[in-house]
């Protein structure tokens, strides 16, 4: 799945948390000024963003920037905590840029929410990735299911004699406090 964000019109600002300047879409904007304007922050779903691999940014109904999702990161904000995405740009010679650049809005509908996700049929080759566990299969997500739980336990084995409580300790020592659930 990818996810799409429809620009609103340009403005400038001096509060974004981003440190931009100005956010929404002008003509004449490049792809890289798109991207900027785009990546954040909104009010993405943490259990969906993560598994996007790809974001098509939208102005004017048509698409402005193709990028690949690389971070997803959390800013408080005078409307609570937002996320913002972290890409690569994507170029001519990538399926998804050849595909949708300058192109009518693929994810298009008649929501005033500018965050869309949906299936693309050039994602199909990149859905499939290495588990995360180094375990050598393929999966669609960060892990096989249950691997997640497989990785922690060989962490702990290899950097603290398997000891869950030594790990625990040295996480506790290195993290800050966690903040209280809201």
């Amino acid at each position: 799945m990818a996810v799409r964000i429809r620009l609103g019109d340009y403005e400038q600002t001096t509060t974004d948390v981003l440190q931009r300047t100005a956010i929404g879409y002008f003509p004449r904007m490049t792809e890289e000024e798109a991207m900027e304007a785009g990546r954040g922050v909104w009010r993405l779903d943490m259990r969906i963003i993560s598994r996007e691999r790809f974001v098509l940014i939208v102005g004017q109904g048509l698409v402005r920037a193709v990028g690949e999702i690389t971070a997803v990161t959390e800013h408080l904000t005078d409307r609570g905590l937002k996320k913002a995405l972290e890409t690569d740009l994507l170029g001519p010679g990538h399926p998804l840029y050849d595909t949708y650049i300058n192109q009518p809005d693929p994810l298009a509908n008649d929501s005033r929410n500018s965050i869309r996700y949906g299936d693309l049929p050039e994602e199909t080759p990149f859905r499939t990735r290495d588990c995360a566990c180094g375990c050598g299969e393929t999966t669609t997500h960060d892990f096989v299911p249950g691997h997640e739980l497989r990785a922690i336990q060989s962490r702990v084995r290899e950097h603290f004699g398997g000891s869950a409580l030594a790990f625990i300790t040295w996480l506790d020592a290195e993290l800050p406090p966690a903040a209280p659930a809201a």
